[in-house]
Order: structure tokens, then C-alpha cells, then sequence
């Protein structure tokens, strides 16, 4: 267990600013609302041409998966247990710009990476960056929906949920869905998700 917990520290603390702003749009925009936001208070911040959160970026770095529920000979995500499934949460973000706007992210993404690191029911976790578009995405493997959702209600979570309008430009995504199976649990799977998402609150 410590070390699993040490890959799993040692993932996040190698997010990025991008990384930092995917696990916010995952983590504050209520992980499993299916949604993006965009009050309209909040600044017009308008992301760069052809970057959007249901389309795979053709620059993107995949950290491996890491967590609880990957075998460490092979990296691979262990399969869900016989007659059940895992719930996976997949997410896209981009940090607004400004140096005030960074030093919160440094903030919410340290008392989020604290809380990740122990959360129950997390099985596993993904970080990927795209240098082209800015953008982040993360995967987030738990062993139900209710795990997700008490993390959802843990103290990082709750404390940074205000924030993710002033934090994240508008193009946020977050969607969730069941996989009965390792190999729905890519990056390319969560991109189609999230397009699918896209296209059901048009």
C-alpha cells in the first residue's frame, strides 16, 4: 500500500498547470453533473480554435495509471471485480491566465492532491496534458458512484467548488459513465464521452 500510494503522490504532484486545471474541472464542477458552465459574470475568456473537450488532442502526454486498482508489473488497471463495474470519471479543462488566478490553483490543486492520495474508493487515476492547446485531462477509476460522489463531498471539494468559473475557461467538461471492462478506460473512450455529453445539452 505505500507503494501504491507513493505512484499515486508522485503522479500528482507532477501535474502541470493544465493537469492541475483538468483535475478542477473533474473535481469542482460536481464530478458527474455532465457539465460545463459558463455564468454570465465570468470572464470571456475564449479557448484556442479546434481544442475542445470531445476531441482527442494529437499532441497529447499520458501519464500512466496509477492507483490502488493497477497491477505493477504491467501498469495495467486491474478488472473490476466478476458481476460488477467500475465507475470512471473523465474530465477536460484550461487554466485561465494571470499570475493571481495560479497561486489560487496552487491553492485548491494541493488540498485536492492531499485528499486524492487517501480518498476511499479510488481505484485509479490518470493525468494527460496537451502542449498545442493548453488543456488538461484527467481519468478518475472508482469502485462505485457512490465513492465518487463522497469524495465529491469531501472537505477539498466543497471548499474549491465556487471557484472552478474563476479558475477554468468555459470549455470545462466533465462526464462519468460504467465500465464493466479495463479497456473502457482510456483517454479516447472519456473524449468520446464527453463529446457525447456535448452533443445531449445542445
Amino acid at each position: 500500500m505505500t507503494t501504491t500510494t507513493r505512484t499515486l503522490n508522485e503522479t500528482l504532484e507532477r501535474s502541470s498547470r493544465a493537469l492541475a486545471a483538468a483535475v478542477l474541472a473533474a473535481l469542482l464542477s460536481g464530478c458527474g453533473s455532465d457539465t460545463g458552465a459558463t455564468p454570465s459574470d465570468a470572464p470571456s475568456d475564449a479557448p484556442p480554435a479546434g481544442c475542445t473537450g470531445g476531441v482527442l488532442e494529437a499532441d497529447l502526454e499520458a501519464d500512466q495509471l496509477s492507483g490502488p486498482g493497477v497491477d505493477p508489473a504491467t501498469g495495467a488497471l486491474l478488472p473490476p471485480p466478476e458481476g460488477s463495474s467500475y465507475t470512471v470519471s473523465a474530465t477536460y479543462g484550461m487554466p485561465r491566465p494571470g499570475e493571481a488566478v495560479m497561486e489560487k490553483y496552487v491553492q485548491y490543486f494541493g488540498a485536492i492532491q492531499a485528499q486524492l492520495a487517501s480518498q476511499p474508493g479510488l481505484v485509479a487515476i490518470q493525468l494527460a496534458q496537451s502542449p498545442s492547446c493548453g488543456s488538461g485531462r484527467t481519468l478518475a477509476v472508482w469502485s462505485s458512484t457512490e465513492a465518487m460522489y463522497e469524495f465529491v463531498m469531501s472537505p477539498a471539494h466543497l471548499a474549491a467548488m465556487d471557484a472552478v468559473n474563476e479558475l477554468l475557461l468555459p470549455n470545462y467538461a466533465v462526464t462519468h459513465w460504467e465500465a464493466a471492462r479495463a479497456d473502457e478506460v482510456t483517454m479516447a473512450e472519456g473524449a468520446l464521452h464527453i463529446q457525447a455529453t456535448d452533443a445531449r445539452t445542445r
